[in-house]
């Protein structure tokens, strides 16, 4: 089946996979997306490193003839890449560079007639509004400015405001600009956004998109041990931004991957963070949170009208999970509700979505469930949860499988939660243990039992007489599971 070329007049696509290639300033992006029907799972994400808007400082310029056929071999490739990864449409998208060369056009023009492929050039308010789309639907409770740091432009959008400007000083231009000097570069910046003034007003924090600003995520997290390998919603208070920045213009970093001594990176990253540092001067900015949906989540959102990520991420990504392998997200939702009186101090999202994740692994041998369900919650790709929420979703799931902590995954979350948050998943990973064993098939039967607490603590359950008659062992021991964890701060 030949791929449908989306163009903005068309209407929305509405099921099966859907493409996105992004022709940035620095580099050319394919993004595969699985049936937008359900929750929109990145299947497959390559990049070329193309710098289009090499050279390029404020205003117009010209893309050279080899950087042109090499972006153009680039985005043949990856047509042939979607259709083989059954994608139903693409849809895609230029940015400040493409839109800023005084042959951008003709660019875009002549890969449309080789390859029918529509690609639409995007204006600076389209850009700063789609790529904030993406990261306040990851980061749902974020306030304060939400930046887009690319090659050729920086996008700032203001959450309150409302109001948004794109300035031609992505990483690139800033190297242009400074004449080759990252310290400039963070003046040239701070200037250019203080000026606009309504940014300095903007109260909260910097949510950074885009894979530049991921880098000094993934960096700073290399540099001081951090445990969790999570770059989504990452957060650096504002001295410490600062003072890491600070240390990267100064080379007092080393880049220890082996993908940032490659030398794309080694050049721009002090450009990336001067940009950081610059932002984090602003008067009203109190850290910065890295997100890991932008600019391309942003079209596919806008192209996709009832994809039901929108209206909750993480639970969207549970129940969907729930549903493909688990045993259903109406039971998990059902034991959600049984276990609630007794933890009224919980977050319900929180608690729902780790009843939805609960049952992923019950086709995994027993010994290695609780195991294998840490490892999958706390490294899934799922957004809207910060590192706190992710690892009491990840130590609950352990706990409906495995009622005793292990000191050596305590360990990976150390310093991450506090006590009382791993109590409080403990508390919950045993109640849900006891609604497996009432209702093991998740069918409905939970209604049929009342679980009380009387004011000593002490639990009681009551149900079906000739169900309590069998006086089960698997039940007692979850019941007095229940009991010991609940006695225990």
């Amino acid at each position: 089946m030949p791929l449908r070329f989306l163009h903005p007049e068309t209407p929305p696509h509405h099921s099966g996979r859907l493409a996105v290639i992004d022709i940035g300033s620095s580099s050319i992006r394919l993004v595969v997306y699985e049936d937008v029907a359900n929750y929109p799972y990145m299947i497959l994400n390559q990049k070329v490193w193309v710098a289009l808007g090499e050279g390029k400082g404020e205003g117009a310029f010209t893309i050279d003839a080899d950087r042109i056929d090499r972006a153009s071999a680039a985005i043949e490739w990856f047509l042939w890449v979607a259709k083989e990864a059954r994608a139903k449409a693409v849809l895609a998208i230029a940015t400040s560079a493409v839109r800023e060369a005084v042959n951008g056009h003709d660019f875009a023009e002549a890969l449309r007639r080789r390859t029918g492929l529509h690609v639409h050039i995007i204006d600076g308010e389209a850009e700063a509004r789609l790529a904030a789309v993406g990261a306040c639907v990851s980061i749902p409770d974020a306030t304060g400015l939400v930046v887009d740091l690319g090659g050729g432009s920086l996008e700032i959008y203001d959450t309150t405001s409302k109001l948004f400007e794109s300035l031609p000083l992505g990483v690139l231009s800033l190297k242009v600009l400074s004449g080759d000097d990252p310290l400039k570069a963070a003046d040239i910046l701070y200037k250019r956004i203080h000026d606009l003034g309504w940014p300095e007003k903007a109260k909260g924090s910097i949510v950074a998109i885009g894979s530049g600003m991921r880098a000094i995520a993934r960096l700073h997290m290399d540099h001081v041990g951090y445990p969790l390998k999570i770059l989504h919603d990452y957060k650096l208070g504002k001295k410490q931004g600062l003072t890491f920045c600070d240390d990267i213009l100064h080379n007092n970093i080393s880049l220890k991957s082996e993908d940032m001594r490659k030398k794309q990176y080694r050049e721009v990253m002090p450009y990336r963070a001067a940009a950081l540092h610059a932002l984090l001067r602003l008067k009203e900015a109190t850290c910065v949170r890295f997100a890991t949906f932008g600019l391309r989540e942003g079209v596919l959102f806008s192209q996709v009208g009832d994809c039901p990520i929108i209206a909750d991420p993480l639970l969207a990504f549970a129940a969907d999970w729930a549903d493909r392998e688990g045993l259903g997200a109406d039971a998990a939702l059902r034991q959600a509700s049984w276990v609630r009186p007794f933890m009224p101090d919980a977050n319900p999202r929180w608690l729902q979505s780790a009843c939805l994740m609960g049952q992923v692994v019950w086709r995994e041998q027993h010994a290695y469930r609780a195991r294998t369900a840490f490892d999958r919650v706390l490294g899934g790709a799922y957004v809207a949860a910060d590192h706190h929420t992710r690892a009491m979703l990840a130590l609950a799931v352990y706990h409906i499988h495995e009622n005793k902590p292990s000191e050596s995954l305590l360990a990976e979350i150390k310093g991450v939660l506090t006590e009382e948050q791993i109590l409080q998943a403990r508390r919950l990973g045993a109640l849900v243990a006891l609604t497996m064993a009432l209702d093991p098939g998740g069918k409905g039967l939970l209604n049929q039992f009342e679980l009380a607490r009387d004011d000593k603590g002490h639990f009681t359950l009551k149900g079906p007489s000739s169900f309590m008659a069998m006086k089960s062992e698997e039940v007692e021991k979850r019941l007095n599971e229940v009991q010991d964890v609940f006695n225990l701060g």
